[in-house]
């Protein structure tokens, strides 16, 4: 049997036991027409879960009379207090409901297919949280157009503002990827003269349009799962008693302390950017010392300077 993929085999499992939830029983071969797949293949895919035996969190023991189950008689079937249905019958804490219930509106919102069996699950949530949400999700104008050279495998001609540039650059892009991350739309293509991807914001095209430019995307351009952050991280090194540590403003990452005199500690701290390095330095306490770098140590008196004058004046 060729190996299926994980979505397929999620689709094959949820059909049939959907099957077999509404019925009580199905003969295995009515199971496998109904998921669209052979007798054997379905088996196979079944096998892992025909027959289960485990503890549960309080101790009790499932057998296999509490499981999803193929009788001797090739029929699916499952008993009334099988654990499947027992999981499924509970809802979510109210707080989990509303986490998932926000992911899912956001999915919907993003999605560029249907998606029925999303729609159901947020009907579901939407009843535990009872509540009315909207979620937002501003889509940049050019996306369709990105969208649309990405499937059809042509070029993407834009007009591209760069970060920190005065004026848009004219371009031709051909598109490998059109992906979402961190409320960011992203095109990863290349130049047609270079032979190395770029990444774009979709948000920064200015004007886009499908080029004339036909190519093949190749198939294995990953997704950065974050993107670096290291040329923004400001380090300082400060002096100052362990309580300090507990309290110091977020996000902030210190490392290993140096024990310094009977109650004094060294360590380095780091944020991301000046805005959050600011903050940190008039949010330690006045008997805590930035030891270096040396700039840090002026920073920290001009920042505080400039924010009680705007009480003093």
């Amino acid at each position: 049997m060729a190996a299926l993929a994980k979505d397929r085999h999620f689709e094959v499992l949820r059909a049939v036991l959907a099957l077999v939830e509404e019925q009580g029983s199905a003969p295995l071969a009515d199971a496998a027409a109904a998921a669209g797949v052979d007798e054997g293949t379905l088996r196979e895919l079944l096998d892992p879960v025909l027959y289960l035996a485990f503890r549960t969190a309080t101790g009790e023991l499932l057998q296999e009379t509490n499981a999803f189950l193929l009788t001797e008689d090739d029929v699916l079937c499952v008993t009334g207090s099988h654990w499947l249905r027992d999981l499924a019958g509970d809802p979510p804490a109210p707080d989990v409901a509303l986490r998932l219930l926000i992911a899912a509106l956001t999915v919907q919102t993003l999605s560029t297919r249907p998606t029925p069996d999303l729609d159901d699950a947020v009907k579901k949530l939407r009843g535990v949280v009872a509540v009315d949400l909207n979620v937002p999700v501003e889509l940049p104008p050019c996306l369709d157009v990105v969208r649309r050279a990405w499937h059809e495998g042509r070029s993407v001609r834009m007009r591209y503002l760069a970060d920190a540039a005065s004026h848009a650059q004219e371009m031709e892009v051909l598109p490998h990827r059109v992906f979402c991350r961190w409320g960011h739309w992203y095109l990863v293509g290349r130049l047609p003269a270079e032979d190395w991807a770029r990444t774009f914001r979709v948000d920064r095209m200015q004007d886009a349009a499908v080029g004339d430019e036909r190519f093949e995307a190749p198939d294995d351009v990953e997704i950065p799962e974050w993107f670096d952050l290291s040329a923004h991280e400001r380090t300082v090194r400060v002096r100052c008693t362990p309580e300090v540590l507990d309290v110091l403003p977020q996000p902030a990452r210190a490392g290993e302390t140096t024990a310094v005199g009977a109650d004094q500690v060294e360590v380095d701290i780091t944020v991301n950017g000046d805005r959050r390095l600011e903050h940190l330095l008039v949010c330690l306490p006045p008997d805590a010392e930035v030891v270096g770098p040396a700039e840090y140590k002026q920073l920290r008196r001009d920042h505080a300077s400039h924010l009680l004058a705007a009480f003093t004046d």
